[in-house]
């Protein structure tokens, strides 16, 4: 075996780690999910998991970020600098909520683990850096006055918010939003924070 297949069999091993870690903890929650359980649904051995992770909550770290690192492949396909303040704000928006209705799994997972006691420090700080090219996004349009004089944070709040509404909408309740709508609430969330 060479080292190129190496890499790519322990790349294509941890995936499916974490793929079905993430298909477990959707169905049985994190304490519902022992190791034991990711191993044989994985058809690995225990042992297996504990080469790529030093525990559970290593695991559900690392997935974190995994997670996290898809959200922004995702915001950031097809982005371009070049465009408006608000051409660029809707086109983040609206890549994110389509990623997360298109990844139920992957959306709740974020919303239920992210302020959980076993998320590391690093974690907050890596998932933080992940998303720096978004949060420099609203600086540079803050600096431009193009938003509100607000903190990012709470420009943050005011667009994120309705997005995992919107998300819990058609995943938890099955309504299924038309463009039209999810358009109006791009165009509303823009409203909020754009400078007038």
């Amino acid at each position: 075996m060479n080292v190129h297949s190496a890499l790519q069999n322990k790349l294509d091993k941890k995936t499916l780690i974490l793929e079905t870690t993430l298909d477990l903890i959707s169905e049985n929650g994190f304490h519902g999910t022992p190791i034991s359980m990711i191993a044989e649904k994985a058809g690995i051995g225990a042992g297996t998991i504990y080469r790529y992770f030093e525990n559970k909550e290593d695991l559900i770290n690392e997935l974190f970020k995994e997670i996290k690192r898809r959200v922004m492949h995702a915001m950031l396909s097809d982005y371009d600098e070049s465009k408006s303040f608000k051409v660029r704000f809707k086109h983040l928006w609206m890549n994110l909520i389509h990623y997360f209705m298109d990844n139920p799994k992957a959306f709740q997972f974020i919303e239920q683990h992210r302020y959980a006691s076993y998320m590391s420090k690093l974690t907050r700080e890596e998932s933080f850096m992940i998303m720096s090219p978004v949060m420099m996004f609203f600086i540079e349009a803050k600096r431009e006055k193009a938003m509100k004089d607000l903190p990012v944070y709470t420009i943050i709040s005011l667009s994120y918010g309705p997005i995992t509404s919107l998300a819990k909408l058609q995943i938890d309740h099955e309504q299924q939003l038309s463009a039209e709508r999810i358009e109006q609430a791009a165009d509303a969330c823009w409203d909020a924070v754009r400078r007038i």
